[in-house]
């Protein structure tokens, strides 16, 4: 469903409550408005009928009595005043009243209007996380709510509930189907000994979508609509969650879905308020003191294995994490802790029972970025992935990272996954479901692929690099680039406004062209942009006495700012690429002349012979590719190259280095038509 017209309204209500009262009141005011409208739609009706003065009271006695029926949201500071502009005329009960029936029909839109109402705040925060500003407590959660659409909780829950089901027996068909296993095997269960968990509750939207499967199961056992409502709450469905509003939001969201089948139970659901609100669900049981029945609750919660564990977890990265959640994951999860969700899908492995299924929403970058490296390898140890959708980059509005939802078993190399590379689809989430559901009807279209997840481990660190052939996988079975040649990374030199010049900048009497070692500036090898062969030779540092003004470059306090790095590779004869690259690689050719820095990472053949192999062949289409593989990023740090696979180089391919040469001579000769070239001698015009 389209929820636009939501959001505009959520965000502008939010605007004009807060011009006269303060955020708490403004937020629970136009929640328990929302929440009643869809609880009871006459009654919202009913509220705006009535003359101003009778409002407020109406309003306060219906909340009441919603209280007692559907908590949550409606219970939680329910002695908080009512903002002005919420019952007033034309205010935000009138606007509501006109929003179209039908999104209301689902209680899931409870959690969107959370979302929208909190996004401005949401936003503003994440200003901070793209400066790497430390998050204070109280901010984590804002900054990390993005709730799941819901389709993808569909397909979450259907690829790990449903194939828990369809491995027990049972068949279940709820909505659009996003799976494709049509496989019903052997064995029973008791429906009321499955547990389900979203660790990371969210408003509840995971939940919401297995309680409807969990419903069909218990139709087909035979149970009453009512009795299975009391036990898909009473035994099936767990939460945990660090925001208190948005638990009570989930919390009412799942008593509404209850009574719709004519049950009133509270569901099993936690914020972690006063409990655990630095590292949220992360925390161990025993690290928990019961001091009540929440405590008590939440402690047996955590000391339980789970069938189905299925979250889109907060995204935060190393940098914006405050002191107190930093300390923990290091000292808990340091080799999960590049990023919030990473350290989730650790602690969602650990708690899932053997043959059990996990879900999860979370960005794309743990699939080929080195720092992610051990989680792979824990995943592939301990699980098989069993399907992954892959986003376009910007499909998802409410995010700003590339996201992918995957699911798998708890049990290592149990088959081939299905994987379905959406990211070649611009457009938004509507035409990323349905391609999703086109891929998986079509068993043959260009963009699903089928792997066994045991495959990876056969590549440098293990990438999940789905789309390869067998011929791209073997080509990773032989030696790497790094260990064929050196491959170094240069000069860091703390400051190079201070000590680096373009060469026209510079007397070029005053420039080493030769190596001499008489002068103060040397050419400088510093990357630069998409080109091949030959090129990129603007630059020029001072290494005057052998650099001894950057070797002794320190700060106030006398740390080192500089790095002079593999300095023996200085004027060497190399072929190099960027460390920034504008999507394919390019690699250069540079004699015994230059030095080389941190951006103009390097290789260094022995010979000339090698080097001019070296160079085709890392400038050819299959090296491309395969660079693509160890890092789609682009930033092509010097591991990942080194990495890449290498062929035994042939020992005489004159042919190839002859063509080699005329590349680096017609690319060099391109290079000297402008003046931006020390060698530059006319334009070819002239």
């Amino acid at each position: 469903m389209d929820y636009s017209q939501l959001k505009r309204f959520a965000a502008r209500q939010r605007s004009l409550l807060l011009t006269e009262d303060e955020e708490k009141v403004a937020y629970y005011g136009f929640m328990r408005l929302c929440a009643l409208a869809v609880a009871d739609r006459s009654a919202l009706e009913e509220l705006n009928a009535l003359p101003l003065e009778l409002r407020c009271a109406y309003f306060r006695e219906k909340c009441s009595q919603f209280g007692e029926v559907f908590g949550g949201i409606f219970n939680l500071y329910s002695e908080l005043p009512l903002p002005s502009q919420l019952l007033a005329e034309d205010g935000t009960s009138a606007e509501l009243q006109g929003i179209q029936c039908e999104y209301f029909d689902d209680v899931r839109v409870l959690g969107w209007l959370h979302q929208y109402y909190n996004e401005p705040y949401r936003n503003e925060i994440a200003v901070g996380l793209k400066s790497s500003k430390r998050l204070s407590v109280d901010r984590v959660a804002a900054a990390t709510q993005i709730f799941t659409p819901d389709w993808i909780a569909d397909y979450m829950v259907q690829n790990t509930l449903g194939r828990y089901l369809r491995s027990h027996g049972f068949y279940i068909a709820t909505g659009e189907a996003y799976f494709d296993d049509d496989k019903i095997c052997k064995g029973s269960i008791c429906p009321e000994d499955i547990k389900l968990i979203d660790p990371c509750l969210g408003c509840g939207h995971i939940l919401l979508s297995a309680f409807d499967v969990f419903m069909e199961l218990y139709r087909i056992c035979g149970v009453p609509e009512s009795t299975a409502a009391e036990k898909i709450m009473q035994h099936n469905l767990f939460g945990l969650e660090l925001d208190e509003r948005a638990c009570a939001v989930a919390e009412t969201a799942l008593r509404l879905k209850a009574a719709e089948y004519g049950a009133s139970i509270k569901p099993q659901v936690y914020d972690l308020a006063g409990v655990s609100e630095i590292v949220g669900s992360l925390i161990n049981s025993e690290d928990i003191r019961i001091t009540d029945d929440k405590t008590a609750f939440i402690s047996q919660i955590l000391n339980e294995k789970y069938d189905i564990i299925v979250t889109n977890p907060p995204y935060l990265g190393k940098a914006a994490m405050n002191v107190e959640l930093s300390r923990f994951i290091s000292e808990r999860y340091s080799a999960y802790g590049a990023d919030l969700f990473s350290v989730f899908i650790a602690k969602a492995i650990k708690i899932c029972a053997k043959n059990g299924h996990l879900g999860f929403l979370t960005p794309s970058t743990w699939l080929f970025l080195q720092s992610y490296e051990k989680l792979r390898r824990l995943i592939y140890k301990e699980c098989s992935i069993q399907t992954m959708l892959h986003f376009e980059y910007s499909a998802f509005d409410d995010a700003t990272v590339p996201l992918c939802a995957f699911t798998m078993k708890k049990v290592p190399d149990c088959g081939r996954g299905t994987y379905l590379r959406l990211s070649d689809f611009k457009g938004n989430m509507e035409l990323q479901r349905q391609k999703c559901l086109e891929g998986i009807s079509d068993k043959n279209c260009t963009y699903r692929f089928e792997v066994n997840t045991s495959d990876f481990l056969r590549i440098p660190t293990a990438p999940v690099a789905y789309w390869l052939g067998k011929g791209s996988l073997k080509a990773f079975d032989g030696m790497t680039l790094g260990e064929t040649v050196p491959v170094r990374e240069g000069l860091i030199t703390g400051d190079n406004d201070r000590f680096l010049r373009r060469w026209y900048e510079i007397s070029k009497d005053k420039i080493d062209f030769t190596v001499s070692h008489k002068k103060k500036w040397f050419l400088l090898n510093k990357g630069g942009e998409y080109r091949k062969w030959y090129g990129n030779r603007e630059f020029v540092v001072n290494w005057e006495n052998d650099g001894a003004e950057i070797k002794s470059f320190r700060d106030v306090s006398g740390k080192l700012r500089s790095r002079p790095q593999s300095l023996d590779y200085n004027f060497r004869p190399s072929v190099s690429w960027s460390q920034i690259t504008s999507g394919e690689l390019s690699v250069r050719y540079f004699d015994s002349t230059f030095m080389f820095n941190v951006a103009g990472t390097s290789a260094f053949p022995g010979s000339e012979d090698e080097l001019l192999l070296l160079l085709g062949l890392l400038n050819s289409k299959t090296a491309s590719f395969l660079a693509r593989v160890l890092n789609p990023t682009l930033n092509m740090n010097p591991g990942d190259l080194a990495r890449l696979p290498m062929p035994e180089l042939p020992n005489d391919c004159q042919a190839a280095k002859e063509l080699v040469r005329e590349n680096i001579r017609l690319c060099r000769e391109d290079w000297d038509s402008f003046e931006t070239s020390f060698e530059f001698r006319r334009h070819p015009l002239v």
